[in-house]
């Protein structure tokens, strides 16, 4: 009989293996690394001059142009300041088009995420030399009504950003749940867009399909994408990363044209693992989330879903040695949600379409419980106790990964396929391999 194969991850401060019978392992989710660019300033160069479904930027924007220039919290406000700067050289080419300093303005667009430490993240050096802002959703003086969506979103944008003579946006394509990936639309919904906006989008995760990796089947996007197009996003540029994270390629054009053009170049293949659904469908979070229950359900188990098979079994191990979830109170805090997530989906999505909560964090566990609602999930974790893990949704809970794969065996059967996604501590991919998922279409 082959040895196991182990996986070694942070358990609480300590390491724990989690180990697979060799014999059922069939696939192995990885992230796919690619060289990083040589030059990766002039990529950018060469996209935005070359770009997919648009004119080069040089015949966009004119001379003396109020030119707004829009990042978000996710690696490229690192890309273009304090770590390599390439905001710098970007101002050094909008000069060289006509475009003065004092006509930029730099927009933080977090969406409605708090990124406290957004300063540090842009850098003084370009600071001092634009105005900078950080983008407040809540701040409905600082908002443009522009309509409604053919989905009735109200869209609500940063005043900035929509009096601006020519909108730039700078991002990175990688998966996310609400719009499928990253990139694309989503830096002005919900990155520059007011809560109401965000709130009315995201409660449309109510529909059945599970959103993770999709792009054109993915209604939530198709909503943000539209809210891009009312707010006039000109060109955006998209980066793609490796687990270090180097970029590995970039594009540029038309929000939506050149957002499809990375999924089908190399964004899909970097993040994505080619597979049949497996029988049993193991994942364990990483990237620090661990301590927490509801941490760790952003995007992993709804690629567990994806991976496993409609009457297969998910095994979620974590320590969870914090419990249910931080004592945090604040606008997005969980700390207070676990009674309304036992209730279920039906009266999760009441208390969303009611506001009674917020929106944005509830989508994301809405999502969760929809998957404990449609597959068997087996928990693996020392702070929850079996029988309020059952109360949550799982089908079993127990502190020993040992059990919890033979209960799965016997579930399924001894020839089972397992699949695994586990994200090793401490790596330099933490940072951004969590996200790394089943294969989508779409």
């Amino acid at each position: 009989m082959k040895e196991p194969r182990r996986f070694a991850v942070d358990w609480n401060g300590e390491t724990r293996h989690l180990e697979i019978p060799q014999s059922n392992l069939d696939t192995e989710i990885v992230m796919t690394d690619f060289p990083p660019l040589d030059d990766p300033w002039q990529s950018i160069v060469n996209a935005m001059e070359s770009p997919i479904g648009c004119d080069p930027l040089p015949e966009m924007i004119k001379p003396r142009s109020k030119v707004v220039l829009i990042t978000g919290d996710r690696f490229t406000d690192l890309m273009l300041g304090s770590r390599d700067g390439l905001g710098l050289n970007l101002l050094d080419y909008l000069n060289r088009l006509g475009v003065r300093d004092e006509d930029v303005t730099l927009v933080y667009a977090p969406g409605s995420h708090d990124s406290p430490a957004w300063k540090e993240k842009i850098g003084p050096e370009l600071m001092d030399r634009v105005r900078t802002i950080r983008h407040d959703c809540f701040d409905e003086k600082s908002l443009t009504y522009l309509g409604t969506t053919s989905r009735s979103t109200p869209v609500w944008v940063n005043t900035e950003v929509v009096e601006a003579d020519f909108r730039l946006g700078i991002g990175e394509i990688s998966p996310n749940v609400h719009g499928g990936w990253c990139g694309g639309g989503k830096m002005i919904l919900p990155g520059v867009a007011g809560w109401d906006t965000i709130q009315q989008n995201h409660y449309m995760v109510v529909n059945e399909v599970n959103t993770l990796g999709l792009a054109d089947g993915n209604h939530m996007r198709l909503d943000m994408e539209e809210a891009a197009r009312m707010a006039h996003l000109d060109m955006k540029v998209d980066v793609l990363v490796d687990s270090n994270p180097q970029i590995v390629d970039v594009y540029a054009g038309d929000f939506v044209k050149e957002h499809r053009a990375a999924l089908d170049g190399k964004a899909r293949e970097i993040w994505m693992t080619d597979m049949e659904p497996a029988d049993i469908y193991v994942f364990y979070p990483g990237d620090g989330s661990e301590q927490y229950l509801t941490s760790s359900f952003f995007i992993r188990i709804e690629a567990a879903e994806i991976g496993t098979k409609e009457d297969g079994v998910i095994i979620m191990a974590l320590s969870a040695a914090g419990g249910w979830a931080a004592d945090n109170k604040g606008k997005h805090g969980t700390g207070d949600t676990e009674e309304l997530f036992k209730a279920g989906t039906p009266e999760i999505a009441r208390a969303m379409v009611r506001k009674e909560v917020n929106v944005r964090t509830w989508s994301i566990l809405y999502t969760a419980r929809r998957v404990l609602e449609r597959r068997k999930v087996i928990l693996v974790c020392d702070g929850i106790d079996p029988e309020q893990a059952k109360e949550l949704g799982f089908e079993y809970c127990t502190p020993s990964f040992d059990d919890a794969m033979a209960r799965a065996l016997e579930m399924k059967g001894d020839d089972s396929t397992i699949a695994v996604n586990v994200v090793p501590r401490p790596t330099a991919s933490t940072n951004v391999a969590w996200r790394k998922m089943p294969w989508r279409q779409g």
